[in-house]
């Protein structure tokens, strides 16, 4: 019998290798890898109407987004191919070797190794982007003086450096190259588990950093406490990301300690693709507000939960300056002004990429005026803006 037909190991005490139809979970695997790539094209859909068609802006952050989402499909396509060859979650000794050393580019190992090129390249070219916007909304001049800068620019330096060094040594690992997916040719490699291991912790640390690196500007804005909120739980959404990679450089570690690696393979997947996925999700946040601002769906959702009423309610609780009769009261505001407090966090200036929430950008102004009218059942008025005779009318 070719060793090359036979199981890729020994199996286990117990087991007998099932070489013809081995059990596995391509069903959860189609599941996730789907399910991310839909939510990740609608996010970056999302990205792209909410600023090239709405904004009619085209950035660096957009431009690094196209490149990241081209990235990614390669790495998503390359998670595709892996459901045949050999499936996700198979047990190594139900692997025919055959399956392992591939004949042409098609087979397992070049796709495991396709996917860690891609995915070494898309993280990097979102955070950069991500945080070049950071620097646009929090630190629009005197960029020198600004810590929150300087932050920013030691993250973006050790992706990208890290980006394009682990590219390279993956493709560097063996020499000659093909030894990377084939190891019938002779030649040597280094022990990938140490730069996955590296690759996954500059991932969970640069999600940290992130994660906190904004909060001391974001409490700091002259804003209400409310909308301090509003902004901090926006830029909290990293908080995916944290999770995402915290579980990704877990179960690479538990990966390099298996023997069973093809198996302990899907995990590692799984939990990249949702990296990415965070990755474009945290990358479209600042654009939602102002979409779903333009296509009207809070007004829509509280019609339909009949929230539009709950201000008639005023007209009846309460109080006049006269004594006795009925009173009838109307206020009319600028109805901008009320857009936070009534409809969430206003983002329309932050999903523009605009300077108004840095630190020190509201001088004083006249936000709003507002007209009061009280008229009761003799006929007498009384105007807030009625200079004469302190207020009152005749």
């Amino acid at each position: 019998m070719d060793p090359l037909q036979g199981p890729a190991m020994p199996p286990p005490p117990g087991e007998v290798s099932n070489l013809d139809n081995p059990p596995n979970s391509n069903h959860l695997a189609l599941g996730v890898q789907v399910g991310t790539f839909v939510i990740t094209t609608i996010f970056f859909l999302l990205r792209m109407y909410g600023r090239v068609v709405m904004l009619k802006k085209f950035q660096a952050e957009e431009m690094m987004a196209i490149l990241a989402y081209g990235n990614y499909f390669g790495a998503i396509f390359s998670s595709f191919k892996m459901l045949k060859y050999p499936g996700y979650m198979v047990h190594t000794w139900n692997v025919r070797l055959i399956d392992v050393v591939p004949t042409t580019y098609v087979q397992t190992t070049q796709w495991v190794f396709v996917y860690g090129v891609f995915y070494s390249i898309v993280l990097p070219l979102l955070k950069v982007a991500i945080m070049i916007e950071w620097i646009r909304l929090f630190v629009p001049t005197n960029k020198a003086k600004s810590p929150f800068f300087w932050g920013v620019c030691v993250i973006s330096f050790i992706q990208v450096t890290s980006g394009i060094a682990i590219a390279i040594a993956l493709n560097l690992q063996c020499t000659p190259h093909e030894r990377i997916w084939d190891f019938r040719v002779e030649g040597k490699c280094f022990n990938l588990f140490y730069l996955q291991v590296i690759s996954a912790s500059i991932q969970l640390g640069s999600d940290l950093a992130m994660f906190c690196l904004p909060q001391h500007t974001i409490w700091t804005l002259k804003m209400s406490w409310q909308k301090r909120l509003g902004v901090a739980s926006i830029f909290s959404m990293g908080i995916l990301a944290i999770v995402a990679a915290a579980f990704r450089l877990d179960v690479t570690i538990q990966h390099g300690a298996d023997p069973d690696s093809i198996y302990s393979l899907g995990p590692i997947v799984f939990w990249a693709s949702a990296e990415q996925t965070c990755g474009f999700f945290i990358l479209c946040v600042p654009c939602l507000p102002k979409i779903i601002q333009e296509a009207g769906i809070i007004p829509a959702l509280k019609k339909g939960t009949g929230m539009m009423h709950s201000g008639s309610n005023s007209k009846h609780t309460g109080s006049s300056f006269a004594r006795g009769g009925n009173t009838k009261t109307s206020v009319s505001a600028n109805k901008d002004y009320y857009q936070l407090e009534e409809e969430g966090m206003n983002m329309k200036n932050l999903s523009e990429s605009t300077e108004h929430l840095h630190a020190g950008s509201h001088g004083q102004a006249i936000t709003r005026t507002t007209r009061v009218t009280i008229t009761t059942n003799d006929n007498r008025s009384i105007s807030d803006t009625d200079s004469k005779n302190g207020g009152w009318g005749n």
